[in-house]
């Protein structure tokens, strides 16, 4: 991770208010009515404690204050992380400056601790819970537009199972004649990676599983995007196997959806989805080897020599064990004999397989018995 950025504050209020509000996976077939901008806006977090994401990624941004005029397809509902990427793309500067905390995926579970106003826009101080950090004992801190979270939260139906997204990222349908039609303008949202729903088959549809938004309507997805997180018997190459989903995905300061990683974000979510909650950060991951795992994340086992690693080990780089500033996942050796990981390496490149070597190791993390 970059160790220093600039963000230059900017207003965006003016922007905002021009785009109409509403739920991704909210517009249905024709037993649900869709839903209208009055009903998303009543719907909004606004006075409450507890609330869920409810777009696809919320980005959770340092300060309101130093959101800048490029970010304005991130702060809306719904949001447009494919624009906001190529609204940075043509100046690299731009996304690694990107003044965020971390993100957090539709359906989280946030809580409230601050509220304020900015240019027109009301904004939420949450802790994400689910991504543990020595920051909060209760999650990850930082701030989302109101607009991007729900206090709705309906409870899931019966025969219904809770599983993930397992694709970088899968299309939500409205219908499932919209699924069929792969008609992505007709109510779809394009869900990430790890993305935690209600879902149940669909009879005489071997091919579909129906999910259940926040406000309870359905969202088809195709069968294979999603699966149930493991009960037990995980292993490193499960670890490695999910990790290399993401050879080739472009690196994204505070990026923790299949649409970019950062660093630990990547490794954070890979073993999320395997069903083991470890720190968001490159420094905390280390140190959960080391007997000091934030509140809510599993304890790992030290590692201190290259020769001692096993596929999924969590490898940690910088100037020492207290200066750990980038993070991979341990895949074995390549033919030479060299040990390789996996890693989301910094702005402007992409997630890539290379020889530990290429950076000072300073020690791992194993966060899975054998």
């Amino acid at each position: 991770m970059p160790l220093s950025r600039i963000a230059l504050p900017v207003a965006v209020g003016a922007v905002l208010a021009l785009v109409p509000l509403a739920r991704p996976g909210a517009v249905a077939d024709d037993s649900y009515p869709a839903s209208s901008a009055s009903s998303a806006a009543s719907a909004a977090c606004k006075g409450a404690r507890t609330c869920y994401v409810d777009v696809s990624v919320a980005q959770v941004w340092e300060s309101p204050d130093k959101v800048r005029a490029v970010d304005a397809k991130a702060l809306t509902n719904p949001v447009d992380i494919r624009g906001w990427f190529a609204a940075m793309a043509p100046d690299i500067n731009l996304r690694r400056d990107v003044p965020g905390e971390t993100q957090a995926l539709y359906g989280g579970r946030v809580t409230v601790v601050d509220t304020m106003t900015k240019d027109g826009v009301f904004w939420d101080k949450v802790v994400v819970h689910g991504q543990p950090t020595p920051r909060n004992t209760g999650g990850y801190p930082g701030w989302v537009p109101d607009r991007q979270l729900t206090k709705l939260r309906k409870k899931a139906p019966a025969g219904t199972t809770a599983q993930r997204i397992t694709s970088p990222t899968a299309w939500g349908y409205s219908s499932r004649q919209a699924l069929a039609a792969e008609a992505h303008s007709r109510g779809a949202t394009e869900y990430s990676f790890n993305t935690e729903f209600a879902v149940k088959p669909v009879a005489g549809a071997p091919f579909l599983m129906e999910a259940r938004a926040n406000d309870g309507t359905p969202v088809y997805f195709r069968r294979g995007d999603l699966a149930k997180v493991p009960a037990s018997g995980v292993t490193g190459a499960d670890v490695v196997a999910q990790a290399r989903k993401f050879l080739g995905l472009e690196y994204l300061w505070s990026g923790t959806a299949g649409f970019g990683y950062d660093c630990s974000g990547l490794t954070s979510q890979v073993y999320s989805l395997l069903g083991i909650t470890i720190p968001r950060d490159s420094q905390p991951q280390f140190d959960a080897g080391g007997g000091a795992a934030p509140a809510g994340s599993a304890q790992g086992e030290r590692i201190t020599s290259p020769a001692d690693l096993r596929p999924g080990d969590v490898v940690g780089f910088g100037t020492s064990t207290t200066n750990v500033t980038h993070i991979g996942i341990y895949v074995g050796r390549n033919a030479q004999g060299e040990p390789m990981m996996i890693n989301s390496p910094k702005t402007g490149e992409k997630v890539r397989e290379e020889p530990l070597s290429n950076r000072p190791f300073v020690g791992a993390t194993r966060f899975i018995s054998p």
